[in-house]
C-alpha cells in the first residue's frame, strides 16, 4: 500500500511538470517569498503537488541546511543558505576589489553604499556597506533585486546597453511588467528614459531622484573594469534626502571619482 501510495504521487508529480530535483528548487524558490515561514499544506496548495512529495523535498532542503523549520512546522530559509549565499558574494572577484572603495565612500559620505551588476533588466546587489553612524537601514539586501530603470545603479548600466532611442523603445516595449510608477518621480516613458541614459553616457554617472523609493536620493558610477565600453557594474552613494539632498550628492561625484581613481585606478568615462 505505501508503494502504491508512493508511486501514485510521483506519477501525479511527473504529469505535472514537477519531479525530482525541480520541485526541491521550486520549494526551495517559494519559500523565498515566506520570510515568516510556512505550513506543509500551504505548500502543497500553491505547488499544486501532493503533500507527501513536497514533505520529501522540504526534508531534502532540511538535510542540506538551506531550510529549517520552526517549532510551528513552518518552515522558511535557513541561515545555511545565507551563509552560502553571502560567502560566494564575498568571493567573487569584483566584491573584493569593490569592498574597499565602498568603505570609504561610506566613511566619507556617512551614507550606505552599494555594488550591484546588470541582470537584463534587474539589477543585482551585490555588495553594501553601511556607516557605522547611520541610523536608517535601507531596505536594499546583498543578493537582492531592483528594476533598473528607476534606481541610480540600473539606469548607469543601462544608459551603456541601451545606446539609442529604438534599443529603448524595445526595452520599453517588451519590458514585463510595464514601466511601473513607484513614486512621482519614476520614469515611466521611452522618450523621457532615452533622454535620460543620454544624458547619463555624456556626464559619466547616474542619479535616482527618489524614483524607487520616496525620500531616498542615490548617485552612481559605472565602473568599467574589464571592458573600455560596457560597464562591469557601478557603486553608489544611497543617502535619505532629507539628510543629504540631491544637489549636494551630484556636487560630490568628482570627490567620488577621485576616491575610486585611488582604490582602482581610472576605471571610469
Amino acid at each position: 500500500m505505501k508503494v502504491t501510495e508512493q508511486r501514485d504521487a510521483n506519477s501525479l508529480d511527473e504529469v505535472k511538470g514537477l519531479n525530482g530535483a525541480d520541485r526541491v528548487l521550486a520549494t526551495l524558490n517559494l519559500l523565498g517569498s515566506y520570510p515568516e515561514g510556512i505550513g506543509l499544506n500551504d505548500l502543497a496548495r500553491l505547488m499544486n503537488s501532493p503533500r507527501s512529495s513536497v514533505h520529501r523535498a522540504l526534508g531534502a532542503l532540511r538535510r542540506a541546511d538551506l531550510i529549517e523549520q520552526d517549532r510551528d512546522s513552518r518552515y522558511r530559509l535557513g541561515y545555511g543558505l545565507l551563509k552560502l549565499a553571502f560567502s560566494y558574494y564575498e568571493e567573487l572577484d569584483e566584491v573584493g576589489r569593490i569592498r574597499p572603495v565602498l568603505t570609504a565612500l561610506a566613511e566619507r559620505f556617512g551614507e550606505t553604499t552599494h555594488f550591484a551588476i546588470l541582470d537584463r533588466s534587474e539589477v543585482v546587489y551585490l555588495a553594501k556597506v553601511q556607516p557605522a553612524t547611520s541610523r536608517y537601514q535601507l531596505t536594499s539586501v546583498i543578493g537582492g533585486r531592483n528594476p533598473a530603470y528607476c534606481t541610480g545603479v540600473g539606469k548607469a548600466l543601462l544608459a551603456y546597453v541601451l545606446k539609442d532611442e529604438q534599443a529603448v523603445d524595445d526595452f520599453v516595449t517588451h519590458h514585463e511588467p510595464p514601466l511601473v510608477r513607484h513614486t512621482d518621480h519614476t520614469i515611466t516613458t521611452a522618450k523621457k528614459l532615452h533622454r535620460e541614459l543620454a544624458l547619463i553616457r555624456e556626464e559619466g554617472y547616474a542619479v535616482d531622484r527618489e524614483e524607487n523609493e520616496p525620500g531616498i536620493n542615490c548617485l552612481a558610477i559605472p565602473l568599467f573594469l574589464t571592458s573600455k565600453s560596457v560597464p562591469d557594474g557601478a557603486v553608489s552613494i544611497t543617502a535619505v534626502a532629507q539628510r543629504f539632498p540631491l544637489e549636494r550628492l551630484e556636487s560630490s561625484v568628482e570627490e567620488a571619482r577621485e576616491m575610486i581613481r585611488e582604490h582602482l585606478g581610472e576605471v571610469m568615462k
